[in-house]
């Protein structure tokens, strides 16, 4: 965390009066404006640093990773610094009682990423938990997007990755534009704005930039800039130097090139360290210590070893109903690419991963009005690159993997489930009065689909989520997504494998859901599921639904959910 710490201070001097040149005198106090006065700036920590620690106090003292814990962290820190130039929004944020994620494209979920960059061992984890802490506190896409690009980037280069492999990783995954010259992004980050030249009130294919007045706090621009300075340095000082030395938010993009360079080079000057440290306060500094200390703490004899680029290769292979696949890279990384190519050929289509749920929806539509018969819909098999192999699953031993008994009792208790949601799958085509022998795609009502390893609910087009056996492990595992998430199955926030322990909390959701609970329909016009599907048959223009409805309205079965 110390090269973020590093970043944040060196860069502090230089927030409201920019530096010359990346030639700049380190640690040194510098006069400057602001409010209309003269004023001399020190080095000095600042939100950045804060923020940092507070979610390494977050990851250090609790690994379920709850929300709760992580505004308790970010409100202490803040409450004990509230002076160190916190952005109106986090201000208004850690003094809320209600902790409403704001809506806002700020840089300040990126900022403070890097401890779980650095100790959260798998990169998918990392990742995953990266926008976790980036959705409690805003909930714009690019400040979301930003907090798991620069999580990768670390993550990639403290496990030995090259700059080309980090540069790839970020074009390819997160769209970032190396290709902006730094004069450019400069001019952008001091405040101003991107303008066509209109002739004619046609774009002409020239530009200017119109100055703004504000400097530039957005996520992607910021980021942009703390990863220029990265790939063009030479060492962590260069980099620091460099990403001061483009002014604007400068402690912002010195703190995220820091901990980036930190990351890649591993060693921070001894005459840096010594200045940083003068520089903080001393309680500041010992709770960086100390959490660093519980974070990176190993046995003796378990030296750290760098990861294998292939370990972490996991692609989507979607087979279209015609026959046709499409891969989807988890990892948009070259060697999988290259393998991939090299085992199916050049004409295979490669997406991204983000891509995945949109492309499955586009395979599954039916150009018909209203409720329709469901067509077959793609089958999607995970794949592994691995060790130059390609394998159908990871391979894990020891306590990763589940003991025998386990997966013969997760593979039961889904067999189980299955046979519950047909019945709760036919009890919905006898209340709509469908008797015949398709699935039924309805247009806004809750339904089931069956897979061979999977049930999945949809409202609707929307998925609303699952619960199958995990190829991984061979245990259950449940996801979420639209409004039909955990907290109405089980009360409390989880997308990871469990054990049958909410079970019988699983069937009854499901049950509710689809027949009685009538979720999203909210207020004194809540409906019945049955009635909204009801309402969609009576809408639908689809002839074979209509040829398969029976002439009156069956009575409805009694179940036990």
């Amino acid at each position: 965390m110390l090269g973020a710490v590093a970043g944040d201070i060196i860069a502090s001097p230089y927030e409201r009066k920019n530096a010359a040149d990346s030639e700049f005198e380190m640690f040194a106090s510098v006069r400057g404006r602001h409010g209309g006065e003269d004023i001399t700036f020190f080095p000095k920590v600042t939100d950045a640093t804060v923020m940092t620690l507070a979610v390494a106090r977050w990851i250090a003292t609790d690994p379920e990773h709850r929300k709760g814990t992580f505004i308790s962290c970010l409100q202490e820190m803040y409450s004990r610094y509230p002076e160190c130039g916190f952005s109106p929004t986090m201000s208004i944020w850690c003094r809320s009682e209600y902790f409403k994620p704001f809506n806002r494209d700020t840089n300040d979920p990126v900022t403070r990423v890097s401890p779980i960059a650095l100790t959260v061992s798998e990169l998918k984890d990392a990742i995953d938990l990266a926008k976790m802490s980036a959705e409690f506190t805003h909930s714009h896409p690019d400040s979301i997007k930003g907090a798991q690009a620069l999580t990768e980037a670390i993550w990639q280069a403290h496990h030995g990755r090259s700059k080309d492999d980090i540069r790839f990783a970020m074009e390819n995954c997160y769209g970032i534009d190396f290709s902006l010259k730094d004069e450019d992004l400069k001019t952008i980050l001091m405040g101003a704005q991107k303008e066509d030249v209109l002739i004619n009130g046609e774009p002409s294919g020239e530009f200017y930039y119109r100055p703004t007045g504000k400097m530039d706090y957005s996520t992607m621009n910021t980021l942009t800039a703390a990863l220029k300075c990265f790939m063009e340095g030479s060492s962590f000082e260069d980099v620091v130097r460099r990403s001061v030395a483009m002014g604007g938010d400068s402690t912002s993009i010195a703190s995220m090139a820091g901990a980036l360079a930190q990351a890649f080079y591993k060693d921070i000057p001894e005459e840096i360290v010594k200045q940083c440290t003068k520089n903080m306060p001393s309680e500041l500094k010992n709770t960086m210590e100390s959490y660093e200390m519980s974070l990176t703490r190993k046995p003796a004899e378990e030296p750290a070893k760098k990861v294998e680029h292939t370990n972490d290769l996991a692609f989507h292979i979607i087979k279209k109903p015609d026959g046709d696949r499409i891969f989807v890279a988890d990892h948009h990384r070259k060697e999988l690419i290259a393998a991939l190519k090299g085992r199916f050929g050049n004409d295979i289509t490669i997406i991204r991963p983000e891509l995945l749920q949109k492309t499955y929806k586009e395979l599954c539509v039916q150009d018909k009005d209203g409720t329709y018969v469901e067509q077959k819909r793609p089958e999607v098999r995970t794949i592994y690159f691995q060790d130059g192999e390609f394998r159908t699953a990871v391979t894990m031993t020891g306590e990763m993997l589940p003991d025998k008994e386990a997966r013969i009792a997760a593979r039961q208790a889904f067999c189980e489930l299955v046979d519950y949601v047909k019945q709760v799958k036919e009890d919905l085509y006898e209340q709509v009065g469908y008797i015949g022998d398709g699935d039924i795609h309805f247009a806004n009502a809750y339904y089931p689909v069956i897979f061979h390893d999977k049930i999945e609910i949809f409202k609707g087009d929307i998925f609303a989520g699952s619960v199958g056996i995990d190829p991984n492990n061979g245990l259950l595992r449940v996801d979420q997504g639209g409004d039909f998430g955990p907290m109405e199955w089980f009360g409390e926030r989880t997308e990871s494998v469990f054990r049958n322990l909410s079970f019988d909390s699983l069937k009854q959701a499901i049950g509710e859901f689809c027949l009685d609970e009538g979720v999203g329909v909210g207020g004194n016009d809540r409906k019945l599921n049955i009635a909204v599907a009801n309402e969609d048959v009576a809408n639908s223009q689809d002839q074979r639904l209509i040829e398969g409805l029976s002439q009156g309205q069956a009575p409805r079965k009694s179940m036990k959910i």
